[in-house]
C-alpha cells in the first residue's frame, strides 16, 4: 500500500502538523496446527500480504487520539486512565499501552489512524495485526526503551488475553512480529521458538476463501475448549503414575492407547486431536520443504476433519468448502483459525485459481444464500516501518 494516501488520510483527519510515521503489521494464515499453540503444541503459520497500517504522529496532549478508518470510529484514551478498559474496540490499543507502560515506560500523547487490509472475523487475525502495529509503532514513535522480540510478542498476547478477554494463543502475535516473505515459521510454542521453513510452492497457490461467517458462540466456546483441554490434563494426571504433564502436548502418541479410555468422551477427543494435529503439522513443514504439496494436502484434509469430529470446532458453511475442494481434486483445503465460521485455506494449482473460486462461490451461494469472500495470500515479512 501506498503511504502518501495514508499520510493524505492522516491529515484531512487529524489535520496539519509534523508528517506521521507508518508502520504495518500482517495478518496470519495458520497453515496447520489448529488449536495447538495454547496447548504448548506446534503451529505452522505464514504473515500474509494483508496488513493493519498505523500511522503515529507525537503530541503534547495529555490524550492519545485513536481513529479507526474501517471502522469509522474515533476514540480518546486519556494518559491517566490507559490502564482502564474501553469496552470497545480500543481495548486492543490499551491493552498494549497498559502493558507498556506496566515496564515502567512513560506513555505520552499521539495521534494514531489506523486502516486494516484484513477482514475482520475472518480468522485471519486481525486483531493480533493491531495489537502488534500499536506497540510497533507507539515503541518508535516515543522513543521508548527497545523490547525484545519474545517479550513483544508476550506483552501483546497479554493484551488479548488479559485486557480483552480473548483466550488465544501466542501464535497469532508471533506470526504478525516474525514472518518472513516466502517462509512459514514451524512454532513450538512450549518454549516458545521457531524455526523458517522455506515454502517449495512451486506451480500452486494458497488461496483463502472466507465463508464472511462468524457465529456468536464462538468466543465462549473457544474459551470452552481451552478449559476441556485443562481438565483433560488434570484428569490425565490424577490416573496415570509418573511425572506430571503441563499440557497435552506432552502425551506422546504411542500413550494415546492407553490414556483415552480413561478420559470422558469429550476430553478424550481434544486429547487425540492435539497429538494427532501435533504430528500432522511436523510433518507438513517437512513436505513443504520438500515441495510434497500432494502429501501436504493430505494432512490438511485430514487436519479439518480432526477439528471437525474430535474437537468440533467446525460449521456448516466451513465444511461445505472443504467437501467442494474434494470434490473438485483440489489437493488439499482445511479450515484455518479458531473455528465456528471464518475461512479457509485451499492450494490451488497456478492458473486455476479464478475458475476454482468462481465454482465454488456460486455452489456456496446456492447452499447458503452468502457469497464468500477471497482473496490469495502469499508468506510477508512481519511488522516494520513502512515510510
Amino acid at each position: 500500500m501506498k503511504t502518501a494516501g495514508l499520510k493524505k488520510s492522516f491529515e484531512e483527519f487529524f489535520g496539519d502538523g509534523k508528517e506521521p510515521e507508518v508502520y504495518r503489521a500482517p495478518g496470519r494464515v495458520n497453515l496447520i496446527g489448529e488449536h495447538t499453540d495454547y496447548n504448548n503444541g506446534l503451529v505452522f503459520p505464514i504473515a500474509i500480504n494483508l496488513s493493519m497500517y498505523g500511522l503515529f504522529r507525537p503530541t503534547n496532549k495529555d490524550k492519545i487520539r485513536v481513529y479507526s478508518e474501517n471502522l469509522d470510529k474515533f476514540e480518546e484514551i486519556r494518559l491517566a486512565n490507559i490502564s482502564q478498559r474501553g469496552d470497545n474496540w480500543t481495548d486492543y490499543v490499551r491493552g498494549v499501552l497498559s502493558g507498556l507502560e506496566s515496564q515502567s515506560e512513560t506513555i505520552s500523547g499521539f495521534d494514531l489512524y489506523l486502516r486494516s487490509e484484513i477482514p475482520v472475523g475472518s480468522g485471519l487475525s486481525s486483531s493480533a495485526a493491531l495489537e502488534v502495529v500499536t506497540a510497533v509503532g507507539t515503541i518508535m514513535t516515543l522513543d521508548l526503551d527497545k523490547v525484545e522480540d519474545l517479550d513483544l510478542i508476550d506483552l501483546c498476547q497479554k493484551a488479548e488475553n488479559d485486557f480483552v478477554g480473548a483466550n488465544t494463543g501466542i501464535m497469532d502475535q508471533y506470526a504478525s512480529y516474525l514472518g518472513r516473505e516466502g517462509a512459514g515459521l514451524l512454532i513450538d510454542t512450549s518454549e516458545p521458538s521457531h524455526k523458517l521453513v522455506d515454502l517449495g510452492l512451486d506451480g500452486y497457490e494458497l488461496l483463502v476463501i472466507d465463508t464472511t461467517v462468524s457465529h456468536t458462540h464462538g468466543n465462549n466456546e473457544y474459551n470452552r475448549r481451552r478449559r476441556e483441554c485443562e481438565r483433560a490434563v488434570n484428569a490425565i494426571n490424577e490416573t496415570t503414575e509418573g511425572e506430571e504433564l503441563r499440557s497435552l502436548s506432552d502425551v506422546a502418541s504411542e500413550e494415546l492407547d492407553g490414556i483415552l479410555p480413561k478420559l470422558e468422551e469429550k476430553l478424550a477427543k481434544r486429547l487425540e486431536h492435539v497429538v494427532r494435529e501435533n504430528e500432522r503439522v511436523e510433518k507438513a513443514a517437512g513436505f513443504f520443504q520438500k515441495g510434497r504439496i500432494k502429501e501436504v494436502g493430505e494432512l490438511f484434509y485430514a487436519s479439518h476433519a480432526s477439528l471437525r469430529d474430535l474437537y468440533e470446532v467446525s460449521s456448516p458453511e466451513l465444511d461445505f468448502l472443504i467437501e467442494f475442494a474434494r470434490t473438485e481434486g483440489i489437493p488439499g483445503a482445511r479450515m484455518t483459525g479458531g473455528g465456528f465460521g471464518g475461512s479457509t485455506i485451499h492450494l490451488v494449482p497456478e492458473g486455476q485459481a479464478d475458475e476454482y473460486l468462481e465454482n465454488a462461490s456460486q455452489e456456496f451461494e446456492k447452499e447458503f444464500g452468502i457469497t464468500p469472500g477471497s482473496f490469495p495470500v502469499s508468506p510477508s515479512d512481519g511488522a516494520k516501518f513502512q515510510n
